[in-house]
């Protein structure tokens, strides 16, 4: 039946009104939000709603930390979980904590009210004491290193094997919010013989449902300099971005930046932020977009030769050039996976 309440949690406000607008409200249920997983915590116990739709990345507390609060004080409200990047492990995770439904962005309206009819129709029972213990993890933080690392390896996975450099960027530019908990992304890509001046070719702000393709210079202090860069670099503030603010539509708070290289050619930039007056990223944090920058990196430089080869008539038979050029592309993503594993074990 209509009527119940329904809490959801979300750090991006134009999730919470499709939710709320499209599939909540439309069918009669009555909506609570809330845009961090603290806050989230917080409701849930004080308003003990019907069902949770919950996101899994947020600021503060993410979804399956949040559902382990619960389920230690013994709170039972179905949730249903929703992530932009897949994977077996936290699926795994999620149905240990209870979850009801575990969803993969973007849904449609027709799955996510199946989704909440089914979870309000059958409510979780109690856990039994060894499935509580094995929901219980060692080290939280551990374990949500190794998710995360889990995620950046599907994600740079599926960024390699898209040759249309189109969704390359957008992909990119979503996985950078997703991965680091920004609140926008750009991605700057270099023209040869103009690499320190890179254009703007992908950004998605707060207000965005999806991210916009463009082909524009902007003046971004920040992103020339991790042009010529090989590490990544931190920003406190936003000083001498306001081009980047006027495009995301929002004013910019913490800047974190990371550089797009194939061996020593400078390839472009991959660039995220916080809202103004938020906390400022971490060296973790810096870690985590400069691995995924290397998955760019290849991804970019592997759907440029794509196109060029699409428009070059095909040899008789594969070249010696092509098989040196697969080989080093291989040695390229065992390195970034190296990586990983490295700055998950730090």
């Amino acid at each position: 039946m209509a009527g119940e309440r329904v809490l959801i949690v979300e750090d991006r406000r134009e999730n919470i009104v499709y939710l709320a607008n499209n599939v909540l409200k439309a069918h009669g249920y009555q909506v609570l939000t809330a845009m961090d997983g603290e806050q989230g915590l917080k409701r849930a116990l004080a308003e003990k709603p019907d069902l949770i739709i919950m996101d899994l990345n947020m600021p503060k507390r993410d979804g399956l930390e949040v559902m382990a609060a619960l389920r230690e004080r013994q709170v039972e409200i179905p949730v249903i979980l929703t992530t932009f990047y897949g994977s077996e492990q936290v699926a795994q995770q999620a149905y240990r904590l209870g979850a009801s439904s575990y969803i993969v962005k973007p849904f449609g309206v027709d799955e996510m009210l199946a989704a909440v009819q089914k979870a309000l129709a059958k409510r979780p029972r109690p856990p039994q004491p060894a499935q509580a213990a094995e929901a219980m993890p060692l080290s939280r933080q551990v374990e949500r290193w190794m998710r995360d690392m889990n995620i950046l390896h599907n994600v740079g996975k599926a960024l390699v094997a898209q040759l249309d450099l189109n969704s390359v960027l957008a992909r990119a530019v979503e996985a950078a919010i997703y991965i680091i908990r920004a609140d926008q992304a750009f991605l700057f890509l270099s023209r040869p013989g103009q690499e320190a001046s890179p254009s703007l070719r992908a950004v998605r702000g707060p207000a965005d449902r999806q991210v916009r393709l463009v082909d524009q210079f902007v003046d971004s202090e920040l992103a020339a300099y991790a042009a010529s860069s090989d590490k990544p670099l931190l920003r406190g503030d936003a000083r001498g971005e306001s081009a980047l603010a006027e495009i995301a539509g929002n004013d910019l708070g913490p800047l974190i930046a990371a550089p797009l290289r194939w061996h020593q050619q400078a390839l472009g930039v991959l660039l995220a932020a916080h809202n103004a007056g938020e906390a400022a990223f971490s060296e973790t944090d810096a870690e985590w977009l400069a691995s995924l920058a290397d998955y760019v990196a290849i991804a970019v430089r592997n759907a440029r030769e794509f196109r060029e080869r699409a428009q070059q008539p095909a040899p008789a038979q594969p070249s010696a050039v092509w098989k040196q050029e697969l080989e080093q592309m291989a040695e390229e993503l065992q390195a970034v996976t190296e990586r990983i594993k490295e700055l998950a074990a730090s």
